[in-house]
C-alpha cells in the first residue's frame, strides 16, 4: 500500500508523522520503505534519529528502509518499488509540485497532518491538489490528522469530499483499516 503524507505548508510535522507511521508498520512485521520526496529531507532525518536511538538500546529498531528521491524520479521509481515492499510511505512536499502530484496520484491513502493554524489560501490550494489527484485516482482516501482543535480540520474536510478527520492516536488504525 502506498501512503502519502503532505500538508498545506510543508514542515517537520509531516516528516515526523511519515517516519513514525513507517516505523510502526515495520515493527508490525511489514517490509516498509520510507521515501523522502521533500527537498528538506525531514523524513531522512527521522529515519537516522530512529536508527541512532535504537543503536543505544532505548528502542526496538524497526526493519525499515529509507531513502531520498527527487520529485522527477518519483513516479517511475514507484512503479518498480511497489512490487518490492508491502508498504511505501512517502513524505511529499507541502507545495504543489510534480513530485507532490505524483505521490497523491500513486497513493491509496493520503494523510494530512493539521496543527490548528488556519491558512485559507493554503487549504484551498491543498483541496485543489487533492481534487486533481482524485481525477486520476478516484479511490484516494483522505485522512486529516489532528490532535489540536478539530474545527479547522472539519472546515478543511468540508472542502474535500469524503475526507475523514481522525486524531493522531487513531491514525494508524484509520490508515490501515484496523479496528480501533
Amino acid at each position: 500500500m502506498i501512503i502519502a503524507i503532505t500538508d498545506e505548508r510543508g514542515g517537520m510535522e509531516k516528516s515526523i508523522l511519515a517516519g513514525r507511521l513507517a516505523a510502526s508498520r515495520a515493527l508490525a512485521g511489514r517490509k516498509v520503505l520510507l521515501l523522502d520526496a521533500d527537498p528538506r529531507q525531514g523524513a531522512m532525518a527521522q529515519a537516522r534519529n530512529m536508527h541512532d536511538v535504537a543503536k543505544h538500546g532505548s528502542l526496538t529498531r524497526p526493519h525499515l528502509m529509507a531513502r531520498a528521491i527527487s520529485a522527477k524520479g518519483l513516479q517511475p521509481e514507484l512503479e518498480h518499488l511497489v512490487n518490492c515492499y508491502h508498504d511505501i510511505v512517502i513524505d511529499s512536499e507541502g507545495r504543489d509540485s510534480m513530485g507532490s502530484r505524483s505521490a497523491l496520484i500513486a497513493a491509496r491513502v493520503l494523510v494530512v497532518p493539521l496543527d490548528g493554524v488556519v491558512d485559507g489560501d493554503a487549504q484551498a490550494g491543498l483541496a485543489r491538489r487533492i481534487a486533481h489527484a482524485r481525477s486520476v485516482n478516484p479511490d484516494l482516501r483522505v485522512l486529516l490528522a489532528t490532535d489540536t482543535q478539530a474545527a479547522p480540520a472539519h472546515a478543511l474536510a468540508a472542502q474535500i469530499p469524503a475526507a475523514r478527520v481522525v486524531s493522531l492516536g487513531q491514525l494508524y488504525c484509520a490508515v490501515f483499516n484496523l479496528p480501533a
